[in-house]
């Protein structure tokens, strides 16, 4: 006879993330999973869960957390986690800026128990078969990279309501360019982990009545590799892109985005499937770092 497998309870800590909706999904499908708390410091109900009183509630009979809070709230949430022992995946960026990620960064390193940011281009099955193109030297030497990474998202008013906060630097928001282009530092540093990374230069789009960058461009060196990356929110249809040319041959894929993917990942990650590689500590501090650089390039662009 087969023994039963209870599901992992998760706790849901913060609502305000535009993936909150993905990450719901994903528990609802998966039979080896049951949403077992909400935390939030605004009302936002959601639906068959009573709303736990503070963290600390939500976590006491959690096995895992996942956390959409704003940017500016990860930091507390993350230490109670952390403090809890429970598994977390959080929302990314880590922090707003390379100094604070590092600080958070010493949390991850020293926890008990699995904690990541929710990289899901990791989880793509067209980019994981480039990794191992890259892996078996397949493209030759490297000639040239561009990265894409946009959607409609604030032509189409996703930034309203609760999601409105990310137009808003108080907390913890950077702009439409460092939004999307995580994913796509955190994918370079994932396809070679070796590899440097330097800024050459960048720049920002702005748009009347946004306070923030609505996208931008930069040129990276990859270990000797350049590399564009054009990121932002006012694009139509959007979408993701990474194109390699090599001395081999040449590779691009557009990859179907799933953002609860990495969720999926995590879970299987606690279940002891280890197909995923999450970001480490190490990785995701680099990544801030670049992009930190980047947004440095940006606002000293000669006019």
């Amino acid at each position: 006879m087969t023994r039963a497998t209870a599901p992992l309870r998760l706790a849901v800590l913060g609502t305000d993330h535009v993936h909150l909706p993905d990450y719901l999904e994903v528990v609802a499908r998966d039979p080896l999973a049951a949403l077992a708390a909400v935390y939030s410091d605004r009302p936002a109900p959601v639906a068959g869960i009573r709303p736990a009183r503070n963290a600390a509630e939500a976590l006491a009979g959690a096995d895992a957390a996942v956390i959409v809070s704003t940017t500016a709230q990860h930091g507390t949430l993350l230490r109670q986690a952390v403090r809890a022992r429970v598994p977390a995946l959080i929302e990314k960026p880590l922090a707003a800026s390379a100094e604070e990620t590092g600080r958070l960064a010493v949390l991850l390193a020293a926890a008990e128990r699995p904690v990541t940011t929710a990289m899901f281009l990791r989880c793509a099955p067209e980019l994981r078969e480039v990794r191992a193109r890259l892996a078996d030297r397949a493209l030759g030497e490297l000639a040239g990279v561009h990265l894409r990474f946009t959607h409609p998202g604030l032509l189409d008013d996703v930034f309203t309501g609760p999601a409105a906060w990310m137009l808003a630097e108080r907390h913890g928001a950077a702009g439409a360019f460092a939004d999307l282009a995580v994913h796509l530092v955190d994918l370079l540093e994932w396809l070679d982990p070796s590899a440097g990374l330097r800024v050459c230069g960048a720049s920002y789009l702005s748009r009347s009545g946004a306070d923030l960058n609505v996208g931008g461009a930069a040129v990276l060196s990859w270990d000797g590799v350049p590399v564009t990356l054009q990121a932002g929110w006012t694009s139509r249809p959007g979408g993701m892109l990474l194109h390699i040319e090599g001395t081999h041959a040449s590779v691009t894929v557009e990859p179907r985005l799933r953002a609860g993917a990495a969720l999926e990942a995590f879970l299987g990650q606690l279940r002891g499937d280890l197909r995923w590689e999450p970001p480490t500590a190490r990785e995701i501090v680099r990544t801030a770092r670049v992009l930190d650089a980047v947004d440095r390039a940006a606002r000293t662009e000669p006019e």
